[in-house]
């Protein structure tokens, strides 16, 4: 999936199921495991604020970390 903004307002508009589906998706596709982040236990309507708050250079830094690797130093 390329991250984008357009994308992140696919992401926002699923109901919690789909969007909860769709980032265990993402974590396993980055390398993840699924099971060390507990969406099941996450608000949504939190999650979606947050995502909805993202700018375009937002979501670019953080699909760049993603891609190589870099997590602000913590790895």
């Amino acid at each position: 999936m390329q991250l984008d903004k357009q994308s992140l307002n696919r992401l926002i508009a699923l109901n919690d199921d789909q969007l909860r589906m769709v980032l265990k998706g993402l974590i396993r596709e980055y390398g993840i495991d699924p099971q060390a982040i507990p969406l099941e236990q996450f608000d949504m309507s939190k999650l979606r604020e947050a995502l909805a708050g993202a700018t375009e250079a937002d979501v670019q830094k953080f699909a760049a970390m993603l891609s190589g690797g870099d997590m602000g130093g913590r790895r």
